[in-house]
């Protein structure tokens, strides 16, 4: 699905911020949110492996930089994006940011520290 993205595509990812998942809420093929363990309050509250940037907009600026040092910690996808995009423009891939296709995984036990304990997404989501 990364392959058709025009400018920036968004999906969820699977155990993620002390989750099952998080992901982008989306409403009428727009993103309108985010559901999320961590900051929800973040312009681009997504995981590194929940996005893709077509070689285009890279390309058209290039100024933007993805900082190593100098973000606050889990700011650096935002700090990304916000040079690049707007969440207005995000294309949202994996049925509507409906179903868990990438995984970010360790080589440790899993966190789920912030799964509620009840299911509080809009979606049902097979993790």
């Amino acid at each position: 699905q990364m392959r058709t993205t025009r400018k920036v595509s968004v999906w969820p990812v699977g155990l993620v911020g002390g989750r099952r998942y998080e992901r982008p809420v989306v409403e009428n093929g727009k993103v309108v949110g985010w559901y999320t363990g961590w900051r929800a309050d973040r312009p681009f509250a997504i995981d590194m492996a929940g996005f893709a940037v077509s070689l285009q907009v890279i390309l058209s600026h290039p100024k933007a930089v993805f900082k190593r040092r100098g973000s606050q910690p889990g700011m650096q996808e935002s700090d990304f994006l916000k040079q690049i995009t707007t969440v207005e423009e995000l294309e949202p891939k994996a049925n509507n940011c409906t179903k868990v296709l990438v995984w970010h995984t360790r080589t440790e036990k899993v966190n789920l520290a912030n799964e509620p304990k009840y299911h509080l997404d809009t979606v049902n989501i097979e993790v």
